[in-house]
């Protein structure tokens, strides 16, 4: 009883000290949209957390935060063809599962870049600013995906899987990329399958290796063992697992894993690891997203995080000084000469198909031979959808020439499963088309006649379904059709990714004549219902 009159005390201290500070509590998940794999270091008063981004380009975002719940994203890791080498790579290929780690003035980002013909396998890269520049790649020549690095004993500690259910250990030369010490298998799996994501701490006279298993679907996990020696032998935790919410079927999060430990300032833990929110049964669509929890060790040295190892909805706060960044602009309407951080293109992009500078104060998309379908980069500047309920909408220039020619919005799933949004042509009329492109074909086509002139195209999304509406300046919107969110969920698809909402255009075997332009782009969160279809005021623009 004293124990747990001691835990109350102790809870209701921490709420009232954060109280007097501001925020008391944080909600799940702390990065939404597709942010799956994160890895987080700090270096003194601020933390620095990276992200899968497949085959996205730029690649592996970063994002800075001070109190471990605000986030912002402050650029890439891989933002040069040279060092995020994405071409032929397919849906759910690229770069796997970084690490961030910082040492003595330098920060340093591990990965593995699969699955296109310019890859190589397991990397690392270096920066003394975490905003970049970064440098190009250092490439280790090993296959196991997901490195991560210990810097401990003036040593430099690399551990990755073997895809054989084991984990290696070798020793770095940072200079050359080269092995001091070959890799050796120091630890197994401890049951479950897909023993994979390991990253190796020392902490108090142990190393313990921490990865995940079961897999990243919902029997996904995260569990943890340790050794007096990096090189072993290693005991199980017997409280495992350190988090996963697999049996806890009536919890909104799922697929609980691939974590990451940070210790704060004031010597307690926190966890980092990704998750998904599914909607209507088994479906997630958004992607894997970034969730925070806090760590409690027992007597004997076993840290167990969340809520005995289940990730919850709200924690309290970390105690560190909140620090909230604002909130982005809803609207783009590119007036600057560079893209904004949100944007990303498929695979490395093609210089000659977008210009922020041939029509100032618009995003030009020159629609090439490539369409979404192509596993290349075709003309397509997107975003991560982050909320379930949000509206995307675009006042669109464009008059296509011949029926091949498209121009518009996209809801992307991967390249076999996408909605698209597009003004062509149909019998020589101008139209608006809603195509549900699905396992690599066209399974509905619906069209609506548009006349001359700009149009605004308009997507809003709940967490069923996607509503696609048409808008002449001025005069009403009409509604053109729906599609489903389950369509487009990993569960449907495959894959590792989230669906991304932008900008496309082509000519899907022959470049368009006339180019796509772009005025603004609107991305509104949790909109006000009834969603006004005005234009948007001054106030949403940068």
């Amino acid at each position: 009883m004293m124990l747990k009159n001691i835990a109350f005390v102790t809870f209701f201290l921490v709420v009232l000290i954060s109280g007097a500070m501001g925020q008391t509590t944080f909600k799940n998940p702390v990065l939404t949209g597709m942010n799956p794999d994160p890895s987080v270091c700090r270096v003194g008063d601020d933390f620095y957390l990276v992200t899968s981004s497949f085959e996205y380009f730029p690649g592996l975002p970063i994002y800075h935060s001070k109190d471990l719940v605000h986030w912002k994203m402050i650029g890439y890791v891989l933002s040069r063809t040279s060092n995020c080498p994405l071409g032929g790579a397919y849906s759910s290929g690229g770069n796997f599962a970084p690490t961030i780690r910082y040492h003595n003035g330098t920060f340093y980002v591990t990965c593995t870049n699969y699955g296109g013909h310019g890859s190589q396998g397991a990397f690392y890269v270096t920066a003394t600013n975490p905003a970049g520049p970064w440098s190009d790649p250092h490439w280790v020549n090993n296959w196991g995906v997901d490195p991560s690095l210990l810097f401990a004993n003036d040593s430099v500690y690399y551990v990755c899987p073997d895809n054989k259910g084991n984990f290696l250990l070798a020793t770095l030369n940072l200079a050359t990329g080269k092995f001091y010490k070959a890799p050796k298998v120091i630890a197994h799996g401890t049951g479950s399958s897909s023993p994979e994501g390991p990253h190796l701490y020392k902490i108090n006279g142990y190393y313990y290796l921490m990865s995940a298993e079961g897999g990243t679907g919902y029997q996904h996990m995260e569990v943890i063992q340790r050794s007096r020696s990096p090189w072993g032998p290693y005991e199980v935790s017997p409280i495992n697992p350190v988090i996963s919410n697999k049996n806890d079927f009536d919890n909104p999060f799922q697929a609980i894993g691939h974590a990451d430990l940070v210790q704060l300032p004031d010597s307690s833990w926190w966890l980092v690891c990704l998750g998904i929110r599914p909607q209507g049964g088994h479906y997630h669509h958004l992607g894997r997203e970034t969730f925070l929890a806090p760590v409690t060790w027992n007597a004997d040295g076993w840290p167990k995080g969340g809520t005995n190892g289940v990730v919850n909805p709200e924690y309290v706060v970390p105690n560190l000084p909140e620090y909230s960044w604002g909130k982005d602009p809803i609207r783009d309407n590119f007036s600057r000469t560079t893209l904004r951080l949100c944007w990303n293109f498929i695979r490395n992009p093609y210089s000659a198909d977008w210009s922020l500078t041939a029509r100032p104060g618009f995003l030009r998309l020159y629609g090439s031979r490539i369409s979404l379908k192509d596993q290349d980069s075709p003309a397509f500047i997107g975003r991560r959808q982050t909320a379930f309920n949000m509206v995307a909408s675009t006042k669109i220039s464009f008059t296509p020439t011949t029926p091949n020619e498209e121009a518009g919005l996209v809801v992307r799933g991967d390249d076999q499963n996408h909605y698209d949004f597009l003004i062509t042509l149909l019998d020589g009329k101008r139209v608006v088309m809603l195509r549900k492109y699905l396992h690599n074909k066209a399974v509905s086509v619906t069209y609506k006649k548009i006349p001359d002139g700009d149009i605004i195209l308009r997507i809003g999304a709940t967490a069923f379904k996607y509503s696609f509406w048409v808008q002449e300046e001025g005069n009403k919107a009409e509604f053109v059709g729906s599609a489903t969110t389950k369509d487009l969920s990993t569960e449907k698809i495959g894959g590792f990714i989230g669906t991304y909402i932008g900008m496309y255009a082509s000519g899907n075997g022959k470049a368009n004549v006339n180019p796509a332009d772009f005025d603004w782009f609107d991305y509104e969160e949790n909109p006000v219902v009834p969603y006004s279809w005005l234009m948007r005021s001054k106030d949403i623009s940068n």
